[in-house]
């Protein structure tokens, strides 16, 4: 449960599924996303998009504390922005602008900020200050200023995926569950923040007067493995 950003070129995310995350750029047909921070990612490669994602990081900077040298949300955005203008560098700045704005950015983070925060151990700073619900209303409120931020770095077409079956985890099994059943206070968090989140961005896209974010059910998707592995091969 990591955060994704990526940007993929305009005649890729024109394929853009509505429905389901898109787990790589070689899922839509491109050659493979690579880091941004990859030394390879230059010329001509600046055109596929990049990967901004890094493991452990949360919708709130303080989510992850356990973790070395993570890339949290304010630094992903500094280098979305880092590569705009190095992709102006290459094609000119209109260009670069209209290749933003004609791209798919795939935005995945939340689920951290429950594992790796508020549950992360008995009597958590964040499950001292705030009761379930309240956690995720705010955690609500702050992911929206993140999709604010990315509008206003030029992203119009997002996908945002919501968290998955938190509690159901092999790792989260492993340390809660010793009937190996779902964890149940894990599982009431994906139930309370994936139809906010659902909420929210349709409040936002109104607000904006254009689905600029589109809203993915990855609960359910990974739900209906679960139930029913056969149908996916």
């Amino acid at each position: 449960m990591a955060l994704t950003l990526r940007v993929v070129a305009p005649l890729v995310a024109s394929r853009m599924a509505k429905t389901y995350p898109i787990s790589s750029g070689e899922a839509l047909g491109s050659e493979p996303l690579l880091p941004y921070l990859s030394p390879q990612l230059n010329g001509n490669r600046l055109l596929v998009g990049a990967n901004f994602a890094s493991a452990g990081i949360g919708i709130l900077n303080d989510t992850g504390i356990q973790f070395i040298n993570i890339i949290r949300m304010f630094r992903q955005f500094e280098y979305f922005q880092e590569y705009q203008g190095r992709l102006a560098n290459l094609v000119g700045t209109t260009e670069a602008q209209r290749i933003v704005s004609e791209a798919l950015v795939l935005i995945t983070v939340g689920g951290n900020d429950f594992v790796n925060n508020y549950f992360l151990v008995p009597f958590s700073a964040r499950s001292r200050q705030f009761s379930l619900p309240d956690y995720v209303r705010y955690l609500i409120s702050e992911y929206r200023k993140l999709l604010m931020r990315l509008y206003e770095l030029g992203a119009r077409k997002v996908l945002v995926t919501g968290t998955g079956p938190l509690g159901c985890v092999p790792a989260e099994l492993a340390m809660r569950s010793p009937n190996g059943q779902c964890a149940a206070e894990l599982q009431r968090a994906a139930g309370l923040f994936n139809p906010q989140l659902v909420q929210m961005i349709n409040g936002l896209n109104s607000d904006l007067g254009a689905n600029v974010f589109i809203a993915a059910n990855t609960q359910q998707q990974t739900n209906d493995f679960i139930s029913n592995p056969r149908a996916f091969g």
